[in-house]
């Protein structure tokens, strides 16, 4: 292998290497393993620039999201350097303020210097990995293995975590230590049943892809068999998790791809169709697919059940809406800062009375929490790069003839409904405050924009 060809793989195999370690590092939901992804972003783009200045080949990225991640990047950066305070917690609702002395003390600064900070340093890396990926997956061979790198990944979160939930909390001391393995709200990395939620969500659009795929390729039984197996593992997994909110998002995506592909086949492929062999396949599917719902709603049933009908007045009682629409209203155009939304939310809480809801580290609406985080202005960037790329891939999508068996054609819109899925996710939860699953949804959402930035002859150049 040549050095142009060693310099330029090497930060591809290592951005995939990141997409393994985020989920399996505690989903980087904590400072030491968020501080050890920041630091391989920052070793990636090292190798990455490195190798586009020795090559002297500087990648065509798409002119608008880089543009707006830098504003982005240039508003948080700001807020942070000019942060007028920081706070200390007394008790789980009440703060001291301990003034700083910013440098423009009369412009917009960050409530708090120390959450600011930390939280940019993610973000830079975040998007620093963003800003990559528009390059990798214009790379057809590229993007393959990031779809399957990804999906593979979650399979094995899925695998690992039914295990230990079935083995029960003996299982999960090694990873969780004796009381936190007692909780029936981890699962596999992730101490919230919620994120790992999000995060099988998005692996079980892209193993029904992988899968849709290999059916229409017919080339392969083993690799038709493969994907089938992954999917049946994400699918079990989501089932065992006790959140509300896996079971909610399996039901989003099989309605979304299933439409969708199933159309496509009545306009296309329908004519020949044995249906016969097609009834008993399908019977064989639901078969299975119901088995898995019983073992995962056998204990208890009739009160999942009701916990799933229940839902949105049980989040109502734990989180009401009225401090969030109180913060909406009185909040600027540049936000409290990053992740301060934890600073200033306790002052909304006490002035509703409601000193006994505990500490809200996060809001169970991410769109409440980057308001509070960034702004209207800032919400405005941050909406214009997700529904732009997320618009653009499906375009892509649509504009391109039905070809079965093409992974292009297939997974470029699997992946739009993952994102679809995790965009419907935080309106109840925050998967986008976690640092694993921000990095997948990036990654998708730069598969929308990689497509309209590059030549059409470019995406086939290793």
């Amino acid at each position: 292998m040549n050095i142009d060809r060693l310099l330029s793989d090497c930060p591809r195999w290592m951005f995939l290497l990141i997409l393994i370690y985020a989920p399996w590092a505690y989903g980087c939901t904590d400072l030491v393993t968020m501080g050890i992804l920041n630091q391989f972003s920052a070793a990636l783009m090292a190798l990455w620039l490195g190798g586009c200045a020795w090559r002297r080949r500087w990648p065509a990225l798409p002119w608008l999201p880089v543009t707006l991640v830098a504003l982005v990047l240039l508003q948080g950066w700001w807020m942070t350097w000019n942060a007028h305070s920081v706070h200390e917690f007394r008790t789980w609702t009440t703060v001291n303020r301990i003034w700083d002395n910013p440098p423009f003390p009369d412009w917009p600064g960050a409530i708090d210097r120390r959450h600011a900070h930390l939280a940019m340093l993610n973000v830079t890396g975040l998007v620093a990995m963003f800003i990559f990926a528009c390059d990798l997956m214009a790379r057809p061979v590229w993007r393959k293995r990031v779809w399957c790198t990804m999906a593979l990944t979650v399979a094995s979160l899925a695998l690992i975590g039914s295990l230990m939930k079935l083995s029960g909390p003996e299982a999960r001391v090694w990873l969780w230590g004796e009381q936190v393995a007692k909780a029936t709200t981890t699962f596999a990395a992730y101490r919230y049943h919620g994120n790992a939620a999000s995060m099988l969500s998005l692996g079980l659009a892209l193993a029904m892809g992988l899968l849709i795929a290999a059916f229409t390729q017919q080339k392969s039984a083993s690799r038709l068999a493969g994907w089938m197996g992954v999917l049946l593992v994400v699918l079990f997994g989501l089932f065992l998790n006790t959140s509300r909110a896996g079971w909610g998002l399996a039901v989003v995506l099989g309605v979304l791809i299933g439409v969708r592909f199933l159309w496509a086949w009545w306009q296309t492929a329908r004519d020949g169709f044995n249906w016969r062999t097609g009834i008993i396949q399908g019977l064989v599917v639901l078969g299975v697919l119901g088995a898995l719902a019983m073992v995962g709603l056998s204990d208890d049933w009739k009160e999942k059940f009701k916990r799933i009908s229940t839902v949105s007045d049980s989040l109502q009682q734990r989180y009401p809406v009225e401090p969030y629409q109180d913060m909406a209203r009185e909040v600027g155009w540049l936000g409290h800062g990053p992740d301060c939304f934890q600073v200033v939310m306790p002052l909304y809480m006490e002035v509703h009375g409601m000193e006994n809801k505990g500490f809200w580290r996060h809001a169970h609406n991410d769109y409440y929490e980057y308001l509070a985080n960034w702004g209207r202005g800032g919400v405005v960037l941050w909406a214009v790069l997700i529904l732009g790329g997320l618009l653009r891939g499906l375009r892509n999508h649509f504009r391109l003839p039905v070809t079965w068996g093409s992974m292009q054609w297939t997974l470029s819109y699997c992946g739009c409904a993952a994102m679809v899925g995790i965009l419907v996710h935080a309106r109840w939860d925050f998967p986008l405050e976690k640092a694993s699953i921000l990095l997948f949804f990036l990654t998708l959402l730069a598969d929308g924009w990689a497509r309209h930035g590059v030549p059409q002859d470019a995406g086939t150049a290793e």
